[in-house]
């Protein structure tokens, strides 16, 4: 049997969906106009941002870090968190006691004395900040960038072990780093190496005050609470270490950490959903897995039939209608975790007939 051998069309072009989609509703691809393209576009994002409200997918959830700070308690998420799903207090182990290096200039060192007057300022863009370890090997699996000015960095994560053959460990999307800020990045594969590296690859130049390379991760869960439970604790200045959060979910919703955290609880560690990135050019792939492709190209079949009534008759319309809502069942059942139910009792607490 020959087969291509290749696995392309698990992330096609958004032009393969739109075209698809146009010719189920009787509308040939050759004739399409730059506004029906157009018009196209915008309704794929439509369809991804109210799957929102059709429940959880698995692909649609983010992780990430929030960097505490000595008696502050309400902090901004990210621009892509539409609400938090779980949180914990993390506290890792900074590995020290290597040799630091900078590419471009600056004092490498400076990066990891733990002084936040003291900084590596490199003299050209796109340079990088490495650190050796020497025999011993780390899998890093968070990453702290405190920048000695507010710029916006676009940074990589790589590891080596012989600090010449370099691979990467992930990165960070484009973001503006506030000075004097640890920003922390989550290594999603960590894999012990001699050698760590913090990048910049979008033409700006280091200016970094601190670099934690990080393992020993230590997470202790932290409850939600609801609006009226956060409203109702008297104290909200009290300090010590977080148990619980409130998400105010307004149009950028922010989060309420209580107790206000002291310094030793610098990190909140939570998984969050997170709303699509836009569908983009018609070279861009669709953001969803492929699982989810037929799934969206009938619910934009579906829109297209009810923008075109002089093409699709109304009994077309709602098959097509019914068959997006099919395919999305199909789909949303089948992305769940494979996990057997667990059910858990207390019997040490007694038990009670009323």
């Amino acid at each position: 049997m020959s087969t291509s051998g290749t696995y392309r069309f698990s992330s096609p072009q958004s032009e393969q969906i739109i075209t698809d989609a146009y010719e189920r509703i009787g509308i040939i691809p050759d004739a399409l106009t730059d506004q029906q393209i157009t018009t196209a576009q915008r309704s794929l994002n439509f369809i991804l941002t109210s799957w929102i409200n059709r429940g959880l997918n698995l692909w649609s959830i983010g992780q990430s870090m929030l960097a505490l700070v000595q008696n502050q308690s309400t902090y901004d998420l990210p621009d892509d968190c539409i609400d938090i799903l779980e949180a914990t207090n993390r506290t890792s182990t900074r590995n020290l006691g290597g040799t630091p290096f900078s590419s471009n200039g600056g004092i490498a060192a400076n990066a990891f004395d733990g002084n936040p007057n003291t900084a590596c300022t490199q003299n050209a863009p796109d340079g990088y900040i490495s650190y050796s370890w020497g025999l011993a090997r780390y899998a890093i699996s968070m990453v702290g960038v405190q920048s000695n000015e507010t710029l916006t960095y676009d940074l990589g994560f790589e590891y080596s072990s012989d600090g010449v053959n370099w691979f990467p460990a992930g990165g960070n999307a484009p973001q503006v780093y506030m000075a004097g800020v640890i920003v922390w990045i989550v290594v999603a594969v960590p894999v012990p190496a001699s050698y760590f590296r913090v990048q910049e690859v979008g033409g700006a130049t280091l200016n970094i005050q601190e670099l934690y390379f990080n393992t020993t991760v230590r997470d202790t869960i932290i409850t939600r609470q609801s609006r009226s439970e956060y409203v109702s604790i008297p104290n909200k200045s009290q300090t010590g270490q977080p148990t619980s959060f409130y998400v105010d979910r307004q149009i950028q919703p922010v989060v309420n950490i209580w107790p206000t955290p002291t310094a030793q609880y610098n990190n909140i560690y939570f998984t969050y959903t997170a709303i699509s990135q836009d569908i983009g050019s018609m070279t861009d792939s669709p953001p969803v897995p492929s699982r989810f492709l037929e799934s969206l190209c009938a619910a934009l079949a579906f829109m297209l039939g009810v923008k075109n009534p002089q093409t699709v008759d109304l009994n077309k319309v709602q098959i097509l209608g019914a068959l997006a809502d099919k395919e999305y069942k199909f789909a949303a059942e089948e992305d769940t975790e494979r996990v057997p139910l667990r059910i858990y009792g207390d019997y040490t607490q007694g038990w009670s007939q009323a």
